[in-house]
């Protein structure tokens, strides 16, 4: 069923992709993290938008049953923070200034910064944290999949 789910969700990763490398970029254009430059591409809320649709179309298009709706959303959340683990790890590594190490993004004290061990840390509680909120977000489309359209053949 996992190969199944991964070819069912392969639109929402590749969008997850595209907004991890967006926000990437911002940080090291040095576009201000705030007012509205974290806004622009944000992985947690696309990956939760992603996860209530798909959780709505998994019956009807994917034509999975509830434990499918379920394995979608695990499946998003896992990649969407692996992402975010990755783009952190990545800017540690490299010396560079992206939104992934930004304070309010790892939440700290406003104007600190912390070692790479202690964010990586903070990013692997995502790994866990993360599927469980988009698994809860794609049940929740499951529950409205009534108001999704119909698949035709």
């Amino acid at each position: 069923m996992l190969r199944r789910v991964l070819r069912f969700v392969r639109l929402p990763l590749v969008m997850l992709v595209l907004f991890a490398i967006g926000r990437f970029s911002l940080g090291l254009a040095k576009v201000p993290y705030a007012p509205r430059g974290n806004a622009i591409f944000s992985i947690v809320v696309l990956a939760i938008v992603s996860s209530i649709y798909f959780g709505a179309l998994s019956g009807k298009v994917g034509g999975f049953s509830w434990s499918g709706a379920i394995l979608t959303g695990v499946v998003i959340g896992f990649f969407a923070q692996l992402l975010i683990f990755s783009a952190t790890l990545a800017t540690y590594l490299g010396g560079l200034d992206t939104y992934f190490i930004h304070w309010d993004a790892l939440n700290i004290p406003e104007g600190t910064t912390i070692t790479m061990s202690q964010a990586l840390g903070k990013r692997a509680g995502g790994l866990i944290a993360g599927p469980i909120t988009t698994m809860v977000a794609a049940l929740i489309g499951r529950c409205l999949a009534a108001l999704a359209p119909e698949c035709h053949s």
